[in-house]
């Protein structure tokens, strides 16, 4: 007898949790391929920044000397800059993206034929409503500024 009484409330379960198919929900975003805009739970926006807005932080060939761009993010608003994830990628080719820091180990020659070694890294920083974004040379050589567009892209999450 509990066998069947068992095997009866095991039947009734079973078939109380199927029900009438409710309504359709809302379609979902399509893949997009970079744009910027929002998404379940994350906003995406690109910036690229021409060599000629990086702004020289110290003198030229000064130690510590580095490169930066302060832009504007309104999306980027008090809780998620103290409770949810900030991510930034430097485009490094196309359709190639690199998480930051991103370190690019550089060389070339000088006008002597001697080689020369310097490590270039990019990387960014951020608060409530705004993003920063670093060149650094490993030998401080900032008489020569940044020589071609750069484009970043940063993700917020929450």
């Amino acid at each position: 007898m509990k066998k069947l009484v068992l095997l009866l409330v095991l039947a009734v379960s079973f078939m109380a949790c199927e029900g009438p198919t409710g309504p359709r929900g809302p379609s979902g975003m399509d893949g997009r391929d970079g744009e910027d805009g929002y998404g379940t739970n994350w906003f995406a926006k690109s910036f690229t920044i021409q060599p000629n807005q990086w702004e020289l932080i110290g003198e030229p060939g000064e130690l510590n000397s580095y490169f930066v761009v302060d832009k504007e993010l309104p999306e980027l608003t008090r809780d998620i800059y103290k409770e949810r994830a900030v991510i930034a990628y430097v485009q490094t080719g196309d359709k190639v993206k690199n998480g930051m820091p991103y370190v690019l180990h550089q060389g070339g020659v000088d006008t002597d034929g001697k080689e020369l070694t310097w490590t270039q890294t990019y990387d960014f920083d951020y608060s409530e409503g705004w993003v920063g974004f670093y060149v650094t040379y490993s030998d401080f050589n900032t008489q020569i500024k940044p020589v071609d567009p750069v484009t970043f892209h940063i993700i917020l999450m929450w």
